[in-house]
C-alpha cells in the first residue's frame, strides 16, 4: 500500500481484472458511454492505470509531474462513479 491505496503490480493486474470481468467486453453499457466522456489525457491515465502502474510510474511515462497525475486519476474516479483505481480498472476492460 502507498498513500492509502492497494497497487496490483502489473503481472497480476490483468489477470486479475480479466477474471473479474470473465473475459467479457460490455459495449453499449453506462460504463463505456461514461468513459468517452473523459479527455484524452485522462483516457491515457486510465489506460496505464489499468495495468497496474502507481502515479509516479504513469508520471514517467507520460512525461507529468505525479500531481497531476494524481487529479487525473481524481477525475476519472469522479467521473466513472468508482471508490478506487481498482474499480476504475475494471471499468477500462469492460
Amino acid at each position: 500500500m502507498a498513500a492509502g491505496g492497494a497497487y496490483l503490480s502489473p503481472t497480476v493486474a490483468a489477470p486479475v481484472i480479466a477474471g473479474l470481468c470473465n473475459g467479457r467486453m460490455a459495449t453499449g453499457t453506462p460504463s463505456r458511454r461514461t468513459i468517452e466522456q473523459l479527455t484524452v489525457r485522462e483516457h491515457d491515465v486510465l489506460a496505464l492505470l489499468g495495468t497496474g502502474l502507481s502515479n509516479a510510474e504513469i508520471g514517467t511515462r507520460l512525461y507529468l509531474v505525479e500531481g497531476t497525475v494524481k487529479a487525473h486519476v481524481s477525475a476519472i474516479l469522479s467521473k466513472l462513479g468508482v471508490r478506487n483505481r481498482v474499480e476504475a480498472a475494471i471499468v477500462a476492460y469492460l
